[in-house]
This record gives C-alpha cells, structure tokens and sequence, in this order.
C-alpha cells in the first residue's frame, strides 16, 4: 500500500495547536501592536475572554473533519475582522466584551455537538472517536457506533472503504514521562479489496474529550494475539503472514513494540524477538473460557467451559466434568488434528440441566477442530460437524493451575 507520509504531515501540520495560535483563534497579548490588539491586552476581563476564546476555537479546530475546519477558520477570520468596528462604538470595551461572549458562545454550541461530554476510555466513547492517519483516506474520520463507511468508488456500488474499532482489545497506561494514561486502540481498513489493513492508534484524554494524537501502520492481514502496554510502551502481538504462507492463514507470530516521541509520533523499535511459527505450544500456560459455539451463538450465562493445553492435550472443565483430548501439530501453522478416539472425561452428575447436552455438543465440535488462530486478542477454533463449518470463540482468563 502506498505510504502517503508527505500527506499526512500537511495534515498533521494543519491541525497543529501553535500554527493555529499564531493565526486565527485571538489576538496575540505576547506583542500587541495595533489600536485594537492594545485595547484588549490591557484590559482584564478582555484578557480572560480573549483566552478562553483561543481555547474553544483550537479544541473545536482539531475535532473537526478537514471540511468542517475550513469552515471555522473563515467564519473566524470574518469576526477578527468585524471587531474593529468596536473602535467606532461609544463603549468599545463593551461592544469587544459582548462581541467575545458570543463568540464563545457559538463554539461551546459548536463543541457540544461535535464532542461527546465527558468521554472516557471506554469502548462505547471509544466508538465515537475521530480518528487521523489513515493512509489513502487522507483525513480525520468520525467513528459511529465503531464503524466509518466512506463512499462507494462507483455511483450507486456497494464497494466502499470502511474502518472498524477492534471490538473488546485496548490498553490503558502511561506512554510519556507524566504519567499521563492514555489509550492504544486497533482500527481495521478495508479499502474494498482482498486487503485488511490494521493500525494502531493512540488516544489521549483533553479536557474531557478523546483526541487521537498519534496512528501508525501495522500491516496487512495481521491477526492480533494480544495488546499492553508495559513501562511507557505497546507491545503489540500478532499472527502475520510468513514468507509463504498463503493469504488465509498466517503463520509467524511475531512482537512489536512502540514508544510515543516528544513529538508524539510512535516510533517503531528494532524488533529482538526470535519469530516463531504457529503451534498449539503459544498456548501453554494461558486459559480460555467458551463464549460463542460459533459466530453469533454465545453460550448461556451459566456454561462454565475452559480450555488449556498442557503438552500435547487440550484439557479443562465442562460444568463440573474434566476433558482430555490428544491434539496433534501439523506442518502448516495453525492446523491441528483433535484425535476424538484419545478423548477422556469424568462422569459426575453437574447440577446444571443443561451440562450434559453442553457436554456432547462441546466435544463434538472440540472433536472437528482442525485450525487455531487468534482474532482481536481472542482465540479462535475453526471447526466441522456433519458438513458444517463452525468456529468457536473463547476469551482469555486467568490461569488456574491444577493438580
């Protein structure tokens, strides 16, 4: 894909907060100059309006798409220029002081509609976040209920770009020396072909609203193992295509790690970390717990089944019942053969109705499984039972080691 860095540093220059400051939010009390700069510098309560004024016009400046921007900066430099008529008022300091309120007042409109309150970290704020550094978008996007859908290439298609929020993975911590937490978040661009294009995003929290400061790509068909960030970085784990891995199915497991510069760009580090290819051994000591029998059918609130694997067998608890089943690697990463003759469970009687239907139906499609892989930091178990194919989901827990 095409590395539009020329682009996107115009756009991250535009938004920048001091080329703004020094063009079109307020006059500038550092070296006043004019009759009228004079006039509000030295006045106190204009002085107070005048910065409050500067810090509502950048904060709904950087919010904006590309668009709507350029239509505050006119719409600004229309009213820096009407204030002068306030020179000719016979109460100027009253005229510039009613002048500012509405002023502000039109942008607190502005940010109010614009900004979520108050947002947090939260993946229901997190969704309705704008987000910038998109390669081949160009501009900022707006999340709705975590998706962007730009429009179709061709008049009335249905071939579209779209970005997603990765559902259920982020980090929160410390990435500069203040110790200030922000947000590290994955966003999946689909161009409309074959490509799946994941980046990386940090978010930070601004007087209350999120505000996306730094996006970096990562790379195309990535499947994410999981996200943290540990002693001011993210380290990011993923399943990405080999040298000859076809394109279904990736094969190294790989680290990246990146720190947030003064100039908060994420930087990349050398990578250390041997590559390894895909085999049931990533998934010692680690413990999963069932939440879906396949995409869109979740398992009831009262199952309690888990999964580890322990050399060479996947073993854990359906209901109040043990599992062992041998599991044998194949060459080709991620496809594995659960052998159903090699199956051992306890028999006692679960207090749950439901156990022993969960039972037949879990080792039956634990017996069909022939591949693993992990998608937003969950692990997937693709499956066939009688001619259909299924994939179960499980979400990490913590590890529970048992005699």
């Amino acid at each position: 894909m095409k590395r539009l860095v020329p682009l996107l540093a115009g756009v991250v220059a535009m938004f920048s907060p001091a080329l703004m400051a020094a063009s079109l939010d307020a006059s500038d009390c550092h070296s006043p100059s004019s009759e009228l700069d004079k006039l509000i510098c030295h006045d106190a309560e204009l002085v107070v309006l005048n910065k409050q004024l500067s810090g509502v016009y950048q904060q709904a400046l950087t919010q904006s798409m590309v668009s709507e921007a350029d239509v505050m900066k006119e719409t600004q430099k229309n009213w820096l220029a009407t204030r002068h008529l306030c020179l000719k008022h016979s109460d100027p300091q009253r005229c510039l002081v009613d002048s500012y309120r509405s002023r502000l007042q039109s942008f607190k409109e502005i940010n109010a509609t614009v900004l979520p309150p108050l947002a947090t970290y939260s993946f229901s704020d997190l969704k309705e976040a704008r987000f910038k550094g998109i390669e081949d978008i160009g501009t900022a996007i707006k999340l709705q209920h975590g998706l962007w859908a730009g429009e179709p290439y061709q008049p009335g298609g249905t071939v579209m770009p779209q970005v997603i929020l990765l559902d259920d993975i982020k980090a929160v911590g410390p990435l500069t020396s203040n110790n200030h937490k922000m947000a590290a978040v994955l966003l999946n661009y689909s161009p409309g072909g074959t490509g799946q294009f994941l980046y990386l995003a940090v978010v930070d929290k601004q007087s209350g609203h999120l505000n996306n400061i730094a996006t970096a790509f990562v790379g195309d068909r990535f499947r994410v193992k999981d996200l943290k960030i540990v002693n001011k970085k993210i380290i990011l784990d993923v399943i990405q295509p080999g040298k000859n891995d076809p394109a279904c199915c990736p094969g190294d497991v790989v680290r990246h790690i990146w720190h947030l510069n003064k100039q908060n760009e994420l930087i990349e580090e050398p990578r250390l970390n041997k590559v390894v290819r895909l085999t049931p051994d990533i998934l010692s000591n680690t413990q999963w717990q069932l939440e879906s029998w396949r995409y869109g059918d979740p398992v009831s609130a009262d199952s309690d089944i888990s999964l580890r694997y322990v050399n060479g067998r996947f073993m854990g608890n359906i209901a109040c019942n043990q599992y062992t089943v041998t599991v044998k690697s194949k060459v080709q990463p991620g496809f594995i053969d659960v052998l159903e003759n090699h199956v051992s469970v306890t028999e006692k009687q679960c207090a749950n109705p439901l156990a022993a239907e969960q039972q037949q139906r879990y080792l039956e499609q634990l017996g069909g499984v022939s591949q693993f892989t992990y998608f937003a930091g969950k692990l997937a178990l693709s499956y066939r039972v009688n001619g259909q194919f299924g994939v179960m989901i499980y979400s990490q827990v913590p590890l529970i080691k048992t005699k």
